[in-house]
């Protein structure tokens, strides 16, 4: 099977079908977002700044954001996030190859050159592989060096499926209730340590992943 979503063409396929189906999910659902007001601000400053949600918010993340600006996810090179990046470029998403790792964020020279021209960049933190609920130090770094705002974001749906993947991935059905919550920006505190500046973050998609878990109940 390994073998199998190696290969390019089968990597393209279910992009294809992944893209059809979020599709339609989102067009037969109800879709509310909360607290959008914060990205209309940090668009008006006209900067670029990151956004950040947890790996198992990945499949309809996409449709979180309607803004015109240009919105780019940096995506895992393995072949799961290949087939992942064929199917947000059917939603007009680019995408950058490459990880959050330990100590460093990979293409790093590209994600702040997007940033230096105003364009937004999405990235799981706890991704490709984990731990989950856990952010990388290479995020705290690139925002010490950069200066950039983190705008946290969760989503979640009334009728769901927690798979048995290391990040619990959440798989949604078509004919739901879908929930965006938009978190506070975070910026970085010089005054505090790298895990505490890490842990402010952390606490903050918590909770709009916690809130947007309770608003579709």
């Amino acid at each position: 099977m390994k073998r199998i979503l190696k290969h390019k063409y089968t990597q393209i396929f279910l992009g294809w079908i992944i893209s059809i189906y979020i599709k339609i999910c989102y067009h037969t659902s109800i879709w509310i977002i909360k607290n959008s007001e914060v990205v209309e601000k940090q668009i008006s400053k006209r900067k670029g700044f990151i956004v950040c949600f947890w790996h198992n918010r990945l499949l309809m993340s996409a449709f979180c954001w309607s803004w015109k600006q240009r919105f780019k996810m940096l995506i895992s090179s393995h072949s799961d996030g290949r087939i992942i990046s064929h199917a947000v470029s059917h939603l007009g998403i680019q995408t950058i190859s490459g990880s959050s790792r330990n100590q460093n964020i990979s293409s790093l020279r590209e994600i702040i050159n997007i940033l230096k021209n105003k364009e937004i960049i999405g990235i799981t933190p706890d991704g490709p592989k984990g731990p989950i609920g856990e952010i990388k130090d290479g995020l705290i770094s690139l925002q010490k060096k950069t200066d950039v705002i983190i705008l946290p974001l969760s989503y979640s749906g009334k009728f769901k499926i927690n798979l048995r993947t290391w990040d619990k991935f959440m798989f949604v059905t078509p004919l739901n209730k879908f929930v965006a919550v938009w978190g506070n920006p975070i910026k970085y505190d010089k005054k505090k340590t790298t895990e505490e500046n890490k842990k402010i973050l952390e606490n903050e998609i918590n909770r709009v992943t916690f809130l947007s878990d309770n608003l579709t109940k």
